[in-house]
């Protein structure tokens, strides 16, 4: 699994920027948190990582910018159980073979990543759903 904080990119329309994502557990739940000279700081906090991860997304989804964290792509999605027991820091590609695991916010390049609402579709198709958390 990879620490907190991490390099990453992120993009808008081919316009490329460096920031830096960390995440941690407090009390009550997850923070995220992405830094970078183009969007200054985005954080938010939730039940797990990854619905931490998906409302900074959200936040900057209206501006264009995706986020470059293997969290972001399409076909990647955590289980309850990992949300549960995992704090969502690892998820599942799905349609890969049952072990196709994944950090959450490993680095993938951000033009491979997608919005929220077309990355939950595609968990819904496959049988999971985003909490209400």
């Amino acid at each position: 699994m990879i620490a907190s904080p991490q390099a990453i990119r992120i993009d808008r329309g081919g316009i490329a920027a460096e920031a830096v994502i960390s995440w941690r557990y407090e009390r009550d739940g997850w923070t995220v948190e992405l830094a970078s000279a183009a969007t200054g700081a985005v954080a938010a906090h939730a039940a797990d990582a990854f619905e931490a991860l998906c409302r900074v997304r959200e936040g900057l989804e209206p501006e264009g910018w995706r986020v470059g964290v293997a969290g972001a792509q399409a076909d990647v999605w955590p289980s309850g159980m990992a949300r549960d027991q995992g704090g969502g820091l690892a998820a599942y590609r799905l349609g890969a073979e049952a072990d196709a695991v994944v950090d959450t916010f490993a680095p993938v390049d951000p033009t491979t990543t997608s919005t929220v609402a077309a990355q939950q579709a595609v968990a819904e198709r496959a049988g999971l759903g985003r909490p209400s958390a």
